[in-house]
């Protein structure tokens, strides 16, 4: 494990994490983050897609404060690139001395370097598709077509009713001429 932080490092890093909306009140940060659920929280506060909160159950036995560790290690940590050795998830959840602030002091910078990395690709992102805009042609209007057919149906149904009407009417005038 990295060597202890000074005061002022240590004051910046519990800052920093009161800033963060938590379950639970803040007694003994080493025994709070023993079970993993609040560094789950955390990494919940910045990264809400990559944690399920629902993963991370409250513990006291270490085998569980190991699982959720695990989890989070194996779900969220890898994805950040901030995966934590068994040897410091081992001394978290056994509330070591300084333990939980070197791993949350990690925590911090490779979730900082993710999301710089996050915001790099996105602006390469946002520039390439400026680029290709820029690139590309207008799309093309489509071409003018002349005008199809006359629409036969209502000539028809315009017929029918003349017919309709006019037909009495053109029957009685050759009946009385005849």
């Amino acid at each position: 494990m990295a060597a202890m932080m000074d005061d002022d490092e240590l004051q910046r890093l519990y800052a920093w994490v009161d800033e963060i909306p938590l379950s639970r009140p803040k007694r003994n940060i080493a025994r709070d983050f023993a079970d993993g659920v609040l560094a789950a929280e955390v990494c919940h506060h910045y990264f809400p897609r990559l944690v399920d909160l629902h993963n991370y159950p409250p513990a006291n036995s270490m085998r569980q404060k190991l699982y959720n560790w695990d989890t989070l290690n194996a779900r969220v940590l890898r994805k950040l690139d901030a995966a934590l050795p068994r040897a410091d998830v081992e001394a978290v959840c056994q509330c070591a001395p300084g333990a939980v602030e070197r791993v949350l002091n990690t925590l911090q910078l490779k979730m900082a370097r993710y999301r710089a990395n996050q915001q790099r690709r996105k602006e390469a992102k946002a520039t390439t598709q400026a680029n290709n805009e820029a690139v590309a042609p207008p799309p093309a209007t489509p071409p003018l077509t002349p005008p199809g057919p006359p629409n036969m149906i209502g000539l028809y149904v315009g017929l029918v009713i003349v017919g309709l009407v006019l037909g009495p009417v053109v029957l009685l005038v050759i009946a009385l001429y005849w």
